[in-house]
């Protein structure tokens, strides 16, 4: 039988660490129904996101991508989490910042019933290219997320965005802390890798 948000909640409030390992043992002992999760999801464009619990340890967000939905390049500040995937299909691309150069090292496909960790300074981003149905996925990160850097990989900007903005470039000068102006340049190696392998 499925637990519900509210067993999770307390599970997690009693944890003993927040550590990725611990976070999803905990959620694979007390996930949720798709029913309860997939009722509170926002599909809206290019994606939604629903918070269910916030705390000094952690946070917990319903993230809903519909097809053709995407967040840009970002990071997590200092939080690590884990993301189960309760619907639908979404390529995870995965970056790492290399003197200067940020570097798309890796491009995987996250499907329904996949549990992904996100590690400490991980940089990524997610796009529903292929998913008529929108992609939900339940994410828990301790520490809340903060101090979040999005990339802008056309321009070389790096924005520091305020707690409560979108993993999007921002429009709105409200969602901005800070602004590093063309301070990288960007090389997508999985694209390298694909012609190689031609």
């Amino acid at each position: 039988m499925a637990s519900t948000i509210e067993l999770l909640t307390q599970a997690l409030d009693s944890a003993a660490d927040y550590s990725p390992q611990t976070l999803e043992r905990i959620l694979q002992e007390y996930l949720p129904s798709e029913a309860e999760i997939a009722a509170l999801a926002e599909g809206v464009f290019p994606y939604g996101r629903t918070m269910l619990k916030l705390t000094d340890e952690y946070e917990m967000i319903i993230g809903c991508w519909p097809r053709g939905g995407w967040c840009d390049v970002h990071d997590h500040g200092e939080a690590v989490g884990i993301v189960y995937s309760y619907g639908g299909e979404i390529e995870h691309f995965e970056y790492r910042l290399n003197d200067g150069c940020l570097e798309l090292f890796e491009q995987t496909t996250i499907r329904s019933g996949d549990f992904k960790q996100l590690t400490a300074g991980m940089i990524h981003s997610l796009q529903n290219i292929s998913s008529d149905a929108p992609y939900i996925g339940l994410h828990i990160y301790s520490p809340p997320t903060s101090d979040v850097r999005v990339f802008d990989v056309h321009k070389g900007d790096i924005y520091h965005v305020t707690d409560d903005a979108f993993a999007i470039i921002p429009k709105d000068e409200r969602c901005i802390r800070a602004v590093e102006v063309k301070c990288f340049s960007y090389k997508n190696l999985v694209r390298e890798k694909e012609t190689h392998a031609v």
